[in-house]
């Protein structure tokens, strides 16, 4: 592409731009009310047709993607290059309070688990551009740019960043490190493989400190260890995808951390009808070697709150977008 043909593309992008915010200026001025101008209108009417003006076609399903839902609400589209994700997009209503972490949160985890360091927040009034790769305490220090609608044209140079264009070239990385090195975050299936290995040994420690008369195999050791992991995998999934209430998190308020966490596979074995949590304190046949074992409260704990959040606070898990083969 010349330079010439770029000039006048971007020319022509930024004169529908201008119409956009002409035709968000009329809504204001109009007296409607803007609160009700619901989320579906304002994607159709503005934001979708913004991201045409910046080159990118969205009537094509394989550049431009309608998201899934998640536990926690939606992501809405998946903007892609040869099939590569290079940002999602959270939309919200006009005048919607984009500064409320959840909305960071979402759209920050949703990027971060599907591998893609960008994701965008906008109303159209506001639009947030967030890193989801950088490792950072809370999820408000994720952001990299704000503009708001009336500075599209002012600083149309920093909106041209989310172009079709600007990913081929990948201007907008090349900003990111131009601005600052950053320290990244652990890929979340390598973060959850250090957790997961970490839960292992203390586990394991924990157990053979506690059971010595029970005088356990190697084998069985691992297995129970495994079995444990495995229902606590399967718990944290039926939490995330809105299909059981946070159990794990209560349990681990108790006191005696362990003997509630028994009492959730119980209620698991007689709901889901799987194997994975066979309990019954009434019938020894049914009883699982893992839940005989002796485990500290303390140990327990720790593993209950690792699932929700890494150590570090830098991420939050949702079980409910990590794919299968993470898992």
């Amino acid at each position: 592409m010349t330079s010439q043909i770029i000039v006048e593309d971007k020319e022509k992008a930024k004169q529908e731009v201008r119409q956009l915010v002409e035709k968000y200026n009329k809504i204001i001025q109009k007296g409607r009310d803007i609160k009700s101008k619901e989320e579906e209108m304002t994607k159709k009417d503005l934001i979708l047709p913004l991201f045409r003006a910046l080159g990118w076609n969205i009537e094509d399903s394989s550049e431009v993607t309608a998201e899934e839902k998640v536990s926690k609400g939606w992501v809405d589209y998946s903007f892609r290059i040869n099939g590569i994700p290079k940002f999602f997009l959270e939309a919200k209503a006009l005048r919607e309070d984009l500064g409320e972490q959840k909305f960071f949160e979402q759209a920050v985890n949703y990027a971060y688990y599907k591998r893609c360091p960008w994701a965008v927040l906008t109303s159209f009034e506001t639009l947030k551009i967030l890193n989801a790769e950088w490792e950072t305490p809370n999820y408000y220090q994720s952001r990299f740019m704000t503009i708001q609608c009336n500075e599209f044209l002012d600083k149309f140079e920093d909106l041209w960043l989310l172009s079709k264009e600007s990913f081929e070239q990948g201007l907008l990385d090349k900003l990111a490190e131009k601005y600052g090195k950053r320290t990244k975050k652990t890929t979340v299936d390598k973060q959850l493989l250090n957790n997961f290995t970490r839960f292992r040994d203390i586990l394991s420690k924990n157990v053979t400190k506690l059971n010595q008369a029970k005088k356990l195999t190697q084998a069985e050791l691992d297995e129970s260890i495994q079995r444990i992991l495995d229902r606590l995998i399967f718990i944290r999934n039926c939490e995330d995808r809105g299909l059981e209430e946070k159990k794990l998190w209560e349990a681990r308020n108790e006191i005696k951390v362990w003997k509630k966490l028994k009492e959730v596979f119980a209620y698991y074995d007689k709901n889901y009808d799987s194997r994975l949590f066979t309990y019954d304190p009434t019938d020894a046949k049914k009883v699982h070697l893992c839940d005989t074992l002796d485990i500290d409260d303390s140990v327990m704990r720790e593993i209950i709150e690792c699932l929700y959040r890494a150590k570090d606070k830098a991420i939050s898990y949702d079980f409910s977008i990590i794919d299968a083969d993470g898992l």
